[in-house]
């Protein structure tokens, strides 16, 4: 049995038991950041304004246009004509104010077990870092030259099967090169790939894959799980590349709602098909009487039982014991090929992080935060490629 005189039970935090309270639980007054991906997007945008005429909301880019090729042969005593030399190309770059803050109290400082100021200062660092690549990766993520795997023709035709290949390697390279676009490091184009759609292309066998020549000639590649060089790119794998369940949808099953859902609610309670929780993710499709077509969920619970829908209950609600048919929706994955010159920026007031003032009567509320100015566009489409692809480790 337990003693009674040392026992902690199972009090929450900062709670005690036994004879007089002299027994404490302990904590470690170091406390760890989450897991974080170091962000690179913004590393591609290597063309900048280099002769900025005046400070602006948006920031002009040109290109000259060459001339129209003249291949006849001139006639001795005829005087070519002059032509005109054409408008030059232009990418507008739209600058924007972006950033976070926070209040750290007198209070929050005083009353905490660890010391919450570098903690406090190392979290708005790195949501800096975070957000603005991402707003550079959405910029980039619209490129409009896409190649996708196989006789895949939209996102929406992707599935489980589209999976990332050697042939679609070599494809890329070649579209770059036939653009022009000019490589990155050498003679070699970046490509930033998602870690599960790298494991698809390391997988790869026989005759044209990864693999084959690694398995012979370099194999510490192979131990080391990474993919290096290939086909005229140098790859990087990071979780930041975007993924969403927007392909083609997968076989169903289905499992049974316990509790009714009314008219306008927006989430349903569900009893498990199987053991534990169903096995469901956002984005996948949920049908039943009284539940909109096209459906998806959009939020899930920690038991994975209630569901919350991306459209209301329509005014028939959900009954009791009504049969849910679930139908996964295929994660698809981006993948960039960059050449030099892909992505521009425009930065008026570079990101920093920002001390607020202390303003209140007592001086007891210190706002810090991050602030900076700035802008991205695509300023090649010829040096670009985005592919689309699935993952067979996380496609449902």
């Amino acid at each position: 049995m337990a003693n009674a005189y040392t026992n902690t039970g199972s009090t929450s935090l900062g709670g005690t038991v036994g004879s007089a309270g002299l027994v404490q639980k302990a904590y470690d007054r170091l406390i760890e950041f989450q897991l974080r991906a170091q962000p690179l997007i913004r590393n591609i945008a290597d063309k900048t304004p280099a002769r900025q005429s005046i400070p602006g909301s948006s920031v002009v880019l040109q290109r000259y246009v060459d001339l129209t090729q003249q291949t006849n042969s001139l006639t001795e005593t005829v005087d070519p004509d002059a032509v005109a030399l054409a408008t030059p190309t232009y990418t507008t770059i739209t600058l924007a104010e972006y950033g976070n803050a926070v209040l750290v109290t007198r209070a929050l400082e005083l009353f905490s077990l660890a010391d919450v100021d570098p903690a406090i200062a190392n979290i708005i660092a790195f949501n800096m870092a975070d957000s603005i690549d991402t707003v550079a990766q959405n910029v980039l993520a619209a490129g409009t030259n896409v190649l996708r795997p196989g006789s895949a023709t939209s996102t929406a035709s992707l599935t489980s099967s589209s999976t990332f290949n050697s042939a679609t390697a070599r494809k890329v390279t070649a579209k770059l090169r036939t653009n022009k676009a000019i490589p990155r490091k050498g003679n070699m184009y970046a490509a930033y790939i998602h870690p599960e759609v790298a494991l698809d292309l390391r997988s790869e066998t026989g005759v044209g894959s990864w693999r084959q020549p690694h398995e012979y000639q370099a194999a510490d590649e192979i131990w080391a799980g990474e993919i290096g060089s290939y086909e005229g790119a140098y790859y990087i794998e990071s979780p930041r590349m975007f993924s969403a369940k927007t392909g083609a949808t997968q076989s169903t099953w289905t499992t049974a709602t316990s509790t009714s859902a009314a008219s306008g609610a927006t989430t349903i309670a569900v009893t498990s098909s199987t053991s534990g929780a169903l096995s469901i993710n956002v984005g996948d499709q949920v049908a039943a009487t009284g539940i909109a077509a096209s459906t998806t969920v959009t939020a899930i619970d920690a038991t994975g039982l209630i569901w919350t829908l991306s459209n209301a209950v329509t005014s028939a609600g959900v009954t009791s014991g009504a049969t849910v048919t679930v139908t996964p929706v295929t994660k698809v994955f981006n993948t960039y090929f960059a050449g030099q010159q892909a992505l521009s920026e425009a930065v008026a007031e570079e990101f920093h992080v920002v001390i607020g003032p202390v303003v209140d009567k007592l001086m007891r509320q210190r706002p810090l935060g991050w602030y900076g100015v700035g802008g991205w566009a695509i300023y090649r489409q010829e040096s670009l490629y985005r592919v689309e692809s699935s993952s067979s480790i996380d496609y449902v």
